[in-house]
């Protein structure tokens, strides 16, 4: 059957006339060069095109060899290019050898695809490009950058100073075109109505239409004998990258003078040997542009100068960077994923800039600086990157209301009014705006700390652990306490609680540092808690230990919520608690753990209030940051006689411990049954305890030592039970103060730590807060017993329970985690 099959198809291709080997079928054209040289009439023709391939000695390529796809333009369309472009070339002798490769080499790729497969990526995945690498080299157009053009910024001030013009790439990657193909317009869920959006609504797009680089394909997939010419509507121009279109845009200048802040010339002896050798020159140096951003060419960062030192700011990527790719296709293959999409740029027009800063958003750094040059970099790189997208597939008009998202991860607000106009790049679209989308940097608790150069080290803090994330959200509100620079010169550090001497660290900012990372460092002091004094000094903080330390800080000076509502106690982000007095007032003043421990108090030498977008207000500290109680829960009984029963029978339980699973040194006497979280103790009267010894309700350990004595192990373990279970029963989850302002709850429930053998949960105490007025607690039988309040010494003491990183925890060097308690005495026994 299969030899007839192949007979019979033999014979048809006979009897047609078609000899493959030798004669060309009549719907196969000739190859793309003969094809542009005798197709069309009149200004239908091709010829300038062909003069483009002649001139560049591209000829025999395109006559003998493939394969290639070509997006030419016939000479009608030369015609109005002439009359009208951004080259103001007005004739085909007037172009460049440099234009004649950008419009030929631009408008090629390397290989041979229908226009509907150029939606597809290597597999072939269909419908995921929109990006493909062109037959251009980076060295098609090297220009010479002249004064006039080098931006205002001391990265190029040599070349300024000595009137040096210097040859200079806009990016040393290659430049990609943009098409807009069926299949990747469908599977992106990327509209008509998108596309005429894109197109600032020139066009009417309709199922099937293909565009290249902003421009209609007019007629597809000519087949030649060595790939497909494609008719373009009008002449095919490479596009700019974002950078250079903002640069050369008239009505973006004022932005354009913020973004090129950030870019700097860096020489390539690569570039330099090719440029010469290609052009047949013996130029010194070549350079290329290039923006510090935090991904760049090959998806790296650049936050470097020239020279090796620390840049002021990054963007959040590199706007010059032609082949740019988003960060969420890391893991992809970088061509694959430069194909797969692009960036987005949302850019104010001039007037949109003046209006923000006069009278909205910006207003608040012209009140600050007064002049826009004089918002220094690390301020003004949060309202670029706040405007930038990572993505334009999810950043379309139909996705602005559900994909477009501010720097706080909340939806951005943008609508189609919002822009004017729509610019495509290489590497994105520039959307126009008629509006400014200001950074929820400038209106968050964190901005006096960003601008304010007193404050910068905590900023430090706030950028390197990315708590700008959680901060700018315009959701909560917060109490954000700032020790300023001088303040945080007085940091006693809780990791040497542990250790034979107390360490003072010392932090200190250095701008000059070569990486972001190194800018803040510590050094660290032996210290006298007694007389308050600095003694020797034992080296300084590695990297790991300030992180370590920051983030402790920053844990104990944040609040969530409003400490201006009248309340005296305040719950930490990190689950500490603070005490605030006179709240609002001149003489405002806060205190943590340690400063409760000591006498002292923190003053409120300043606050700013970000109220108005609801994130709260700001309070800075000069005199010294807040820190957290030395003592432990062991140390505050062991410190009051009228706790000495209840620490009588924690003692013997066997839940203090001084290290943690044989592994995490204890700084001081902790409890076993704490795990990274705050918790309250409630202690009963001496008196209470020993009237239920008295009763044979609750047994004594020398009960126990007795029955273990006599070898009855059963009775022992079950009045080592009682004892166990009766102090965790009065132990619960939560820290709760009396002033912490949690009565306007109502009575609460909270677990205990022992467990309901009959139901397998925690059992439970119910607590009412009557604020100032005190804490009552109702046990399982229905007792309420009440916080004693005769003695200020007695109830609302704070605690906190270290563990470090080693098991001696006098060569500890960074916390391992901790955790929060407070103490009161009671007035009866907790029962169960």
């Amino acid at each position: 059957m299969t030899s007839i099959l192949m007979f019979i198809c033999i014979g048809l291709l006979s009897c047609s006339g078609y000899d493959l080997d030798k004669i060309t079928p009549s719907w196969l054209k000739s190859n793309i060069y003969d094809y542009l040289s005798t197709e069309g009439t009149g200004d239908g023709k091709y010829t300038n095109f062909v003069k483009l391939i002649d001139d560049l000695g591209y000829k025999d390529v395109l006559a003998k060899t493939g394969s290639k796809t070509l997006f030419v333009a016939n000479d009608s369309a030369f015609n109005r290019f002439y009359a009208n472009n951004a080259w103001s070339v007005k004739s085909y002798s007037g172009l460049s050898v440099a234009q004649k490769k950008m419009l030929l080499y631009g408008a090629m790729i390397n290989n041979s695809f229908q226009i509907d497969m150029l939606s597809s990526t290597t597999g072939p995945v269909l419908g995921d490009c929109m990006r493909r690498l062109t037959a251009s080299s980076v060295y098609d157009s090297v220009p010479l950058i002249n004064l006039s053009e080098m931006p205002d910024n001391p990265y190029w001030t040599f070349y300024r100073n000595n009137s040096r013009n210097i040859v200079c790439m806009k990016d040393m990657t290659i430049s990609p075109m943009i098409h807009f193909i069926e299949g990747f317009l469908s599977t992106k869920a990327i509209t008509n109505d998108d596309c005429d959006f894109l197109f600032n609504y020139k066009t009417t797009r309709q199922p099937g239409d293909a565009c290249i680089n902003g421009d209609i394909v007019e007629t597809k997939n000519i087949k030649c004998s060595n790939g497909f010419v494609n008719k373009m509507t009008d002449v095919m121009t490479p596009l700019n990258n974002m950078a250079e279109a903002i640069r050369v845009d008239p009505n973006m200048s004022e932005y354009s003078k913020f973004v090129e802040r950030f870019c700097a010339p860096y020489y390539s002896q690569t570039a330099t040997d090719n440029y010469n050798r290609l052009n047949g020159t013996t130029v010194d140096s070549v350079y290329q542009k290039r923006y510090f951003s935090l991904r760049s060419q090959g998806g790296q960062p650049l936050d470097l100068t020239p020279v090796g030192g620390a840049v002021n700011g990054q963007l959040k990527f590199d706007p010059g960077w032609n082949t740019y790719y988003s960060s969420t296709v890391s893991s992809t293959a970088t061509t694959t994923a430069m194909q797969e999409d692009m960036g987005v740029m949302l850019v104010p027009t001039n007037a949109a800039l003046d209006n923000w800063w006069n009278n909205q958003g910006g207003k608040v750094l012209k009140n600050y600086y007064h002049t826009k040059d004089n918002v220094p970099d690390n301020v003004i790189t949060k309202l670029i990157n706040n405007n930038m997208l990572n993505s334009f597939v999810i950043s379309v008009p139909s996705k602005f209301s559900q994909d477009v998202l501010d720097d706080a991860s909340n939806v951005m607000g943008l609508t189609k009014g919002d822009i004017d106009s729509v610019i495509l790049c290489n590497n994105g679209a520039i959307y126009m705006t008629n509006k400014v989308f200001s950074p929820t940097a400038y209106s968050s608790v964190s901005f006096p700390a960003l601008i304010n150069d007193n404050m910068n080290i905590l900023y430090w803090g706030i950028d390197q652990l990315e708590y700008y994330a959680y901060l700018n959200s315009m959701d909560s509100y917060y109490s954000f306490f700032i020790p300023d620079n001088n303040a945080l010169l007085q940091y006693i550090d809780p990791v040497s609680f542990g250790m034979p001497t107390t360490h003072i660290f010392r932090f200190y900012y250095n701008a000059a540092a070569k990486t972001t990372s190194a800018k803040v460092w510590a050094s660290i002091y032996n210290y006298d808690t007694t007389t308050e004094t600095v003694l020797d000094s034992v080296g300084t903080a590695t990297s790991a230990q300030i992180l370590d330390r920051m983030k402790d800080i920053l844990d104990y000076h944040i609040i969530v919520g409003n400490v201006e509502d009248g309340n005296t106690y305040y719950k930490t982000k990190g689950g500490g608690t603070i005490k605030v007095s006179n709240a609002g007032a001149g003489n405002m003043t806060v205190s943590g753990g340690y400063e409760i421990e000591n006498g002292d108090t923190r003053k409120v030498s300043d606050i700013y209030d970000e109220s108005a977008s609801g994130n709260g207000k700001t309070y800075i500290l000069d005199d010294g940051p807040m820190l957290t109680s030395r003592k432990s829960v062991y140390d505050i009984l062991n410190g009051h006689p009228e706790f000495s029963e209840f620490l009588n029978l924690l003692q013997g339980s066997g839940y203090f411990e001084t290290v943690r699973d044989a592994t995490y040194g204890c700084g001081s006497t902790n409890l076993s049954l704490f795990n990274t979280y705050n918790y309250t103790v409630y202690v009963p009267t001496n008196a209470s305890l020993l009237a239920l010894e008295a009763i044979g309700t609750l047994p004594t350990w020398d009960q126990v030592d007795a029955a273990t004595a006599n070898a009855n192990t059963t009775l022992a373990d079950s009045l080592t039970t009682i004892i166990r279970n009766f102090v965790k029963y009065h132990i619960q989850d939560n820290s709760v103060y009396i002033g912490d302002g949690s009565s306007s709850k109502g009575t609460l429930a909270y677990e205990t730590a022992v467990i309901n053998p009959s139901t397998g949960r925690f059992y439970k105490l119910n607590v009412t807060n009557n604020n100032e007025k005190g804490i009552s607690i109702t046990d399982g039988f229905g007792n309420t017993r009440h916080v004693v309040t005769g003695d200020a010494s007695l109830y609302n003491l704070m605690a906190r329970e270290y563990q470090y990183d080693t098991k001696d925890a006098s060569k500890a060097t960074v916390f391992e985690t901790s955790s929060y308690a407070v103490v009161h005495l009671i007035d009866g026994p907790l029962l169960h």
